[in-house]
């Protein structure tokens, strides 16, 4: 009963956080972070072999306090293109975001080696606290927090019609993926697309022991 319990607060939890993604209504005041985002450069190749296996180049915005209204919004320096790929569409859809190097890269990456290895995600100690981002910090020890207060953050594109914001879990290494697609995997659910065998890291049987996988 405890395991469904937590499995259906959870649930409850990454809905509500889908349906803030959604972004401000037409009548909502245009947030700050609502300019186009000016990515670095990105490399041709790493781009090709997005569009390749189907995925879309989205440029976002590095922002704070997207919990908050739009209008106080705080977009950061950082401005990066990642590599989505949605399944199903509309509000029931769904969506994943990776960096273009940890999808495109043939070397293993911490974000590529976290998702293939499935692990068994803990809950936070906390009810109603974010799983997925309590996981990216506690499970995969990457970081996904915008600072210490509860106002949040993002990684945000106003022109999408649904996914505004996209919660990235970045690792040491540069690599990133959001954190509601690797923690969703890790339980057994796909979202938006399995990168299990879009990555050019294909270690086969021979995946580094980096996190504990599940028997």
């Amino acid at each position: 009963m405890i395991g469904r319990f937590v499995a259906g607060a959870a649930l409850v939890l990454v809905n509500a956080a889908c349906s803030a993604a959604a972004g401000p209504s037409p009548t909502d005041p245009t947030p700050a972070a609502a300019t186009s985002a000016s990515a670095p450069a990105i490399d041709p190749t790493s781009a090709a072999y997005c569009t390749d296996k189907g995925g879309m180049l989205v440029a976002r915005v590095a922002t704070w306090d997207t919990n908050g209204d739009p209008s106080t919004w705080l977009p950061l320096a950082g401005h990066q293109t990642f590599c989505e790929f949605d399944m199903g569409s509309g509000n029931t859809g769904t969506r994943i975001s990776v960096g273009l190097t940890t999808l495109s890269s043939s070397e293993p990456t911490l974000a590529a080696i976290a998702y293939l290895s499935k692990i068994k995600t803990t809950s936070p100690p906390v009810v109603g606290q974010n799983p997925a981002e309590w996981s990216c910090a506690n499970d995969f020890k990457g970081a996904a927090s915008f600072g210490t207060a509860n106002a949040g953050g993002g990684w945000v594109d106003a022109s999408q019609p649904v996914f505004v914001v996209m919660n990235q879990c970045v690792f040491p290494d540069g690599s990133s993926i959001d954190e509601f697609g690797l923690w969703y995997h890790a339980n057994g659910t796909v979202r938006g697309a399995d990168l299990a065998p879009l990555f050019a890291y294909q270690p086969g049987d021979r995946l580094p022991a980096v996190y504990t996988r599940t028997p």
